[in-house]
């Protein structure tokens, strides 16, 4: 399906509700997301250079493995899937490139850091942030390198390295640009962890987040204990990403049936559970299968 005959991710940031958007990282795991009845998906670049590189998320991926596996994805599902594009490859000329490259591979939009190079994945030590101008004008240039205003972009600020003040400010100012959403990480709160608060307190920094920040705003990870990504939605996140859940979960799962096999010989993760889905004839059925075969049967001559 063509991006501009999907959901209109741009016209739903004004419509009510949270949106929620697990992360893929190839075909697969977008079309498990389609079908369990998720408006929309986001390429984890986390996963992404996991799977695909068998990488840490530091900036491994290039522009041209980025784009190819994006349009492999975005051609798979008829749902909005944007893109986490780091820091956009470079400088000025390779941002501007790299949303061209992004729409031309069917996302309906990305989110861009103001990180220096090489960035650093937020669960790593050694963040640092551009100048405040310097990451403005990653953020115009982006806007002006898209042909469709509805390719939405999303300015991620790591500034929570600096303090609160320094990225609430850079939140607003990057939604000055045009941008049509932020990205506030929460990684640390001036100077301490972020993840070392007890949840509630959590809890109540992102609606402080989200009640400072003038526009709509992303957050990325899971939600605090105890609470849901409904929580998040209800105290006023507008995008929510749940980007390494589901290679955490893969992963996972895949670990616990290769343990079995390499020490019982036997896979019974997926044999003796019929009510999941079974990675031969259930897997086939669900990729399509059917589709292929009777074109086999209508074209292929004998």
């Amino acid at each position: 399906m063509n991006v501009s005959e999907k959901t209109n991710l741009r016209q739903r940031l004004d419509e009510p509700g949270a949106i929620y958007m697990p992360g893929c990282y190839d075909a697969l795991s977008a079309k498990l997301i389609e079908s369990a009845g998720f408006e929309a998906a986001a390429i984890s670049g986390f996963a992404l250079e996991g799977a695909h590189l068998g990488g840490p998320d530091i900036g491994l991926m290039t522009l041209t493995e980025l784009v190819e596996q994006s349009a492999r994805i975005t051609d798979a599902v008829n749902i909005p899937v944007i893109a986490d594009v780091d820091t956009g490859f470079g400088g000025v000329q390779n941002i501007h490139r790299t949303v061209r490259l992004a729409e031309r591979a069917g996302l309906s939009g990305i989110h861009l850091e103001d990180q220096t190079l090489p960035k650093k994945c937020p669960l790593l030590p050694g963040r640092k942030v551009v100048a405040l101008q310097e990451a403005k004008d990653r953020y115009a240039v982006a806007l002006e390198a898209r042909s469709n205003t509805n390719f939405i972009i999303i300015a991620r600020t790591d500034a929570d390295i600096i303090g609160y003040d320094e990225q609430i400010m850079r939140a607003n100012e990057y939604l000055a640009t045009g941008v049509d959403c932020v990205l506030p990480m929460m990684i640390e709160l001036n100077g301490a962890s972020f993840h070392d608060l007890p949840p509630d307190k959590q809890m109540r920094h992102i609606e402080r987040v989200v009640t400072d920040i003038d526009g709509h705003v992303m957050y990325v990870g899971p939600p605090p204990g105890g609470y849901t990504a409904f929580d998040l939605g209800a105290i006023g996140v507008k995008l929510i990403s749940l980007s390494a859940g589901t290679i955490n979960a893969a992963a996972t799962a895949m670990m616990i049936a290769l343990g079995e096999l390499k020490s019982t010989g036997r896979v019974s993760l997926f044999q003796e559970k019929p009510e999941r889905l079974e990675a031969g004839s259930g897997l086939l059925q669900f990729l399509g299968v059917d589709f292929y075969l009777d074109l086999e049967r209508r074209f292929v001559r004998d």
